[in-house]
């Protein structure tokens, strides 16, 4: 199979996948979009590059997940601007309630609210289904890691569902 064979099949296999993770990772669909198409840019310049694909799903998911740990390190770093520069950056923006139902609203605030450490294997496995041995490859950490990971994220996005779902109820009179 040529690269651009290679490169097809990825795609049309995993390009609906990857932009579902990286959109539920950031809580945006039009940057959710545009970091699948970084993923698969990079994605095809390594092949090209000749990378050999042993675990093309994992190989793929990692691509991903380090494409939305470089947003988040410009979202940190953007933290430092005025705060109108902030609420201008696609990075920060918080979604708006008349788009969503409270409960959504209230998931979406307490997973940005989550560190990537934490968010990262959440949505792997919640969201995407990718087991605890599959997340381990995409992320390089041992199994037992992701376990404990995932059970600290669990418990922090409860707080943070808990958290989120009373504000949102106080802020719309309920």
């Amino acid at each position: 199979m040529t690269r651009h064979a290679e490169f097809e099949s990825l795609l049309s296999a995993y390009q609906q996948p990857i932009t579902a993770y990286l959109t539920n990772l950031l809580g945006d669909v039009e940057q959710g979009q545009e970091l699948a198409q970084e993923t698969f840019l990079r994605a095809y310049r390594a092949l090209a590059a000749g990378v050999q694909l042993d675990h093309p799903k994992a190989w793929l998911y990692r691509i991903a997940t380090n494409v939305a740990r470089d947003t988040f390190r410009r979202a940190r770093l953007v933290r430092w601007l005025r705060l109108h520069d902030i609420q201008d950056h696609p990075a920060l923006r918080i979604p708006d309630p008349t788009d969503c139902v409270a409960d959504q609203l209230a998931v979406r605030a307490a997973l940005a609210h989550l560190r990537p450490a934490y968010r990262v294997p959440l949505v792997l496995h919640l969201c995407e289904g990718l087991s605890t041995l599959e997340i381990a490859a995409v992320l390089s950490l041992s199994q037992g890691a992701v376990k404990m990971g995932l059970s600290r994220a669990r418990e922090q996005f409860r707080v943070a569902v808990e958290r989120e779902a009373g504000s949102v109820l106080t802020e719309s009179g309920q």
